[in-house]
């Protein structure tokens, strides 16, 4: 598979950098745990973006790159789902889109925020609408606005089965991993403006070779997961592929985040410095799917 950019998808992409722009604009940074910008949500769904999967020109790999650069973004609105999975596998189903894996009764990242649930279990998949209150707001750290069903069993009873749940399950994997790639890049490049301004010793930080040597090093891992990413969404790409691509994207979170916190002083873990944005949300995005553990060793299944 070549990894070109076709010129669809370049004019899509910068009609995703626009939105962002304006994004950008209004952002205010405050000490808030989560957020969500219902502007960034709103023009993402206007302008088409979210249904690229849909499109024989665009396809899953083009969701994955939308997803990938709307992530790098401070301004965080639920795209990963969204783009990836619910234009091939619940179209009817309202957005924004919260995903569900394992225990009903869990936190679930977008949940207060959301109209639909899509639910991904042993049994199937299947998809419920929800209102404010079916949701209790859970107080939690990783950026996203998390919570949890009042009562699971009654919304499940509403459920809605989905007509190929492998799939479901496929392209949900897929967009964690895109995501990963995404806000992990965010804040590479919030690390790198970081280092180019600040100096020490009479120098900018990233003048110094082995800042840039590992720097450098979080790039090229980022990229290689970007393009896995990519590579998994093309029509050709097997369920193989796409756990690789969400194994090696999770495997990476812990290395690359504990560089961008150390380039920072640690000013980063806490909510005073913006690069918790992006890292807090890799932090929780690697547990998905049961962590990258459970991604490797299904992967050592497919594979062997």
């Amino acid at each position: 598979m070549f990894l070109d950019i076709s010129d669809d998808q370049d004019a899509l992409l910068t009609t995703v950098s626009a939105v962002l722009t304006r994004a950008r604009s209004r952002l205010v940074l405050g000490n808030g745990k989560a957020s969500f910008d219902l502007g960034l949500d709103a023009d993402l769904e206007k302008n088409g973006v979210l249904d690229a999967a849909s499109y024989p020109e665009f396809g899953v790999s083009t969701a994955a790159l939308v997803v990938h650069e709307v992530c790098r973004s401070a301004s965080i609105a639920e795209v990963a789902a969204s783009a990836v999975v619910r234009p091939l596998i619940c179209p009817d189903a309202p957005r924004p889109l919260a995903v569900l894996t394992g225990d009903p009764a869990q936190a679930v990242r977008f949940l207060p925020v959301a109209r639909a649930v899509l639910v991904l279990s042993e049994a199937g998949a299947s998809w419920f609408p929800i209102s404010a209150d079916d949701v209790e707001i859970v107080d939690a750290y990783f950026a996203y606005p998390t919570g949890r069903l009042r009562n699971p069993e009654r919304c499940l009873a509403r459920a809605k089965a989905v007509a190929n749940p492998a799939l479901a399950r496929r392209l949900a994997q897929l967009a964690v991993a895109a995501e990963i790639t995404g806000v992990l890049q965010g804040g590479l490049d919030s690390v790198s403006a970081h280092v180019t301004d600040r100096r020490q010793f009479g120098r900018p930080l990233g003048s110094f070779q082995s800042v840039q040597h590992r720097l450098a090093a979080c790039a090229s891992k980022i990229a290689a997961a970007k393009w896995l990413a990519f590579k998994a969404g093309s029509a050709s790409a097997t369920h193989t592929d796409v756990v690789t691509a969400l194994a090696f994207a999770q495997t990476m979170v812990d290395p690359i985040v504990y560089d961008l916190h150390q380039f920072l002083g640690a000013m980063g873990l806490t909510l005073e410095h913006p690069l918790y944005r992006w890292t807090y949300r890799a932090k929780l995005l690697k547990s998905e799917f049961g962590g990258a553990s459970r991604s490797n060793r299904e992967l050592a299944e497919l594979a062997w």
